[in-house]
């Protein structure tokens, strides 16, 4: 039991350095297999970015007015992430944008440099994350559960459709663990244990339906688009997943 007990730990710690710039100590062990298997933990990473930022946020707030408390969380959120998902909006925007057949939109995606469509789309999602942010109410809690929510939902698409590169062409390396179904439902049941602890049932139950439409709409757009998805394709994901988290909480004026 201490062992297995370790060995999560050890698989947790390695999703928070894939997914975050929070130092991990180099004696977590390290495989392709754990590597694969620690996506299910995205959720728990995005619990502990969440709460830093929301802490960060409730800190400054104290001190200074809403909007600078919003963008320095922001900021913050960025610098703790490395841009990780944001820059694979970015990519995904100038990909789609700017390339006509799926092996020119891959092509373009796969290029580090950022063109006009990949600065335009950051720009303008950045800044309706924080116009919404400064109209929440209840900011601390929007920010835990769409950190939570959004990556769980990007990383969904691992477990449900085929990836579109070999993986040694990927900037990320994706791909599914042996154990891919137990996966699957580990990160299922961190999110839906997220909302359930912090929203209403209406709220809730409006954020799951409307994440889950969000996801059918899109996973049809871009298997119609490249195939399947890619690393930059789920930053994407849980970018536009974020600000639709965003978006319900707002309605209920949260």
């Amino acid at each position: 039991m201490k062992r297995t007990l370790l060995r999560e730990w050890q698989v947790f710690l390695l999703s928070l350095a894939i997914f975050s710039r929070i130092p991990v100590s180099e004696s977590v062990p390290y495989s392709e297999e754990r590597k694969n298997e620690s996506y299910k933990y995205c959720g728990l990473v995005g619990l502990v970015v969440g709460s830093l930022t929301a802490l960060l946020y409730y800190l400054s707030s104290q001190l200074w007015p809403n909007d600078v408390a919003v963008a320095l969380a922001m900021i913050f959120s960025v610098y703790i992430t490395g841009a990780f998902h944001e820059d694979g909006f970015a990519d995904t925007c100038d990909g789609f944008g700017g390339g006509v057949t799926p092996e020119r939109k891959l092509e373009i995606m796969k290029d580090s440099s950022v063109g006009a469509y990949g600065v335009l789309g950051i720009v303008l999602v950045l800044l309706l994350k924080f116009t919404l942010l400064t109209s929440l109410s209840s900011v601390p809690v929007a920010l835990v559960v769409a950190y939570v929510v959004s990556r769980s939902l990007a990383v969904s698409f691992i477990y449900t459709h085929a990836y579109v590169r070999q993986t040694e062409q990927s900037k990320l390396k994706v791909a599914q663990s042996p154990s891919s179904k137990n996966d699957a439902i580990t990160l299922l049941v961190i999110a839906l244990a997220i909302i359930i602890g912090c929203l209403s049932v209406k709220v809730g139950l409006t954020l799951v339906i409307t994440l889950l439409l969000f996801r059918v709409v899109f996973s049809r757009w871009l298997i119609r688009q490249v195939g399947g998805y890619t690393g930059d394709a789920l930053g994407a994901i849980q970018q536009m997943s974020e600000v639709i988290c965003y978006f319900i909480l707002l309605s209920f004026s949260f």
